[in-house]
């Protein structure tokens, strides 16, 4: 029966070293095509977060940009001396 295992192990064996290069070649692909799908989603989502991340900074630049404007919009002239 040892036999019998020992002919199942050699063939079986002989087979994954076969498979093996389409199975490291099949899993390169899938990590190249991974990585080509994921690295500009990525990317995307950086950008994002950094649009998302700067946009109250933004928004408190534009708030005191206005009040200043405003101010100085609102500024009252002082009316000339009268001749003497």
């Amino acid at each position: 029966m040892g036999l019998v295992w020992f002919f199942i192990g050699v063939v079986f064996g002989g087979l994954l070293l076969v498979i093996l290069p389409l199975v490291v070649a099949v899993i390169g692909a899938v990590l190249a095509i991974g990585v080509l799908i994921a690295l500009p989603l990525l990317l995307a989502v950086l950008i994002l977060a950094g649009i998302l991340a700067a946009a109250p900074a933004l928004g408190y630049g534009l708030l005191l940009a206005a009040i200043l404007v405003a101010l100085w919009a609102s500024e009252r002239k002082k009316r000339p001396l009268p001749p003497c």
